[in-house]
């Protein structure tokens, strides 16, 4: 059972609201017995109730809580003779320990891109289970041979088989129009699409287009139809990504080789980039290729794609491309390390603070209650060691996140350590 959440008062910390690069340097946050902001700002002008408990964050930055856009909770980067022996019980469990993780590093409300039942957004909501704030997409849409087909050489399938995650294999309109409205029924809140070849699927390239305009238009529509939160599209290959925008893609994720006509079409329609550099690092780690958790076809494929992404995502954001953090985490993988990737490849360090605070709400349809320090918002916070930024590699280290706050709750406190 829960603890009651208790009125408190933030003292002596430097607010950086995820609206402005202009941070209040003694300031104070207020959050009531409901676990929202009742007030921030500058110690001076903020009132604080005599009831609240007082909490003394001197030398923290206190920022609002890190939104991941593109997350899978119930995967891990293995073996294949480990991913064979996975049950669906064995994705559960992960999932639950994987969202814990990821809200004890700091990460509020993620939306998962994919292999995660509604179940286990519902566990987290409930306060059964410790973990973010979530949105599900079920089973990401893909067609015969694409980037979510577990198919291999072998003939072997490399997927789980779970009762609430609807196949998500479909070819032609009526097909994918069906597999997207079973993953609406099944409680999804996004449909993911497979718009191309990707580096850990076995039999694609990440230049391969896949699926139709039409057929992502169907996607989008059925979406659009059922009142969810919109469509996104795994796109890695330049043919691809345009394909998903010219359909109506509400988001591009990955976008490696994103050429200057995909970045027209990302700014004609304002749509977001989200770039997901964390998964690129782990699958070129020497270790976890040492360990075999790295095939080695993925191998070739990210050597192929790595430095393209970032000379690709820096050109992007120098047109003006809207960009929110997602970092295609894993069980085992750390996500708010992505906000110093996003920096160092040409957001800078309040860019990279926005994406994954108050751009990162807008995407996912939380303005109201999720991304700045504002009254009225959900008391998600987190207090860094360090000012992030004049030091964005800070978000490196794990360390560094010194309290983690969710609807008021302190639920990671490192101020003994």
């Amino acid at each position: 059972m829960l603890a009651p959440v208790r009125p408190a008062v933030f003292v002596g910390a430097r607010l950086l609201d995820g609206r402005s690069q202009d941070a209040v340097a003694d300031g104070m946050l207020v959050t009531d017995d409901n676990g929202r902001i009742v007030a921030s700002g500058p110690a001076a002008t903020v009132v604080a109730p005599r009831e609240a408990d007082r909490i003394d964050v001197s030398g923290l930055t206190i920022l609002p809580g890190i939104i991941d856009c593109h997350v899978h909770l119930s995967l891990r980067l293995e073996p294949v003779a480990e991913q064979i022996q996975r049950s669906a019980t064995d994705l559960v469990v992960r999932a639950l320990q994987t969202g814990r993780d990821f809200v004890e590093a700091g990460v509020t409300t993620v939306r998962d891109a994919g292999y995660t039942p509604a179940g286990i957004k519902r566990a987290f909501a409930t306060g059964a289970y410790p973990g973010p704030r979530t949105q599900v997409s079920c089973t990401p849409l893909s067609q015969t041979g694409g980037h979510g087909d577990g198919w291999t050489p072998s003939g072997a399938i490399l997927e789980t088989q779970v009762s609430d995650l609807p196949s998500g294999i479909a070819d032609g309109v009526d097909a994918v129009r069906r597999a997207a409205r079973l993953q609406i029924r099944a409680g999804a809140d996004w449909i993911k699409v497979m718009a191309t070849g990707g580096v850990l699927s076995a039999a694609d390239s990440p230049d391969a287009s896949q699926f139709t305009i039409d057929e992502i238009r169907a996607i989008v529509e059925e979406a659009a139809a059922a009142g969810i939160k919109g469509t996104f599209a795994h796109a890695e290959g330049t043919a691809g990504i345009k394909n998903a925008l010219r359909a109506g893609i509400t988001s591009i994720e990955h976008g490696d080789l994103i050429d200057d006509e995909g970045i027209d079409l990302m700014l004609e329609r304002d749509v977001p980039l989200v770039p997901t550099f964390n998964i690129n690092f782990a699958l070129m780690d020497e270790d976890r290729v040492s360990r075999g958790e790295v095939p080695p076809w993925a191998i070739e494929k990210m050597r192929y794609l790595f430095n393209r992404q970032q000379t690709n995502f820096r050109h992007a954001v120098e047109r003006g491309v809207r960009v929110v953090m997602g970092t295609d985490s894993f069980n085992g993988m750390y996500p708010p390390a992505e906000l110093a990737y996003m920096s160092d490849f040409g957001l800078g360090p309040f860019r990279a603070i926005q994406a994954a605070t108050s751009d990162a709400a807008a995407l996912l349809g939380l303005t109201d209650r999720a991304g700045t320090l504002e009254a009225g918002k959900q008391a998600d916070l987190i207090a860094v060691a360090g000012d992030p930024l004049a030091e964005p590699g800070l978000w490196r280290d794990p360390a560094r996140i010194i309290l983690v706050i969710q609807g008021g709750r302190i639920v990671a406190d490192r101020r003994g350590a």
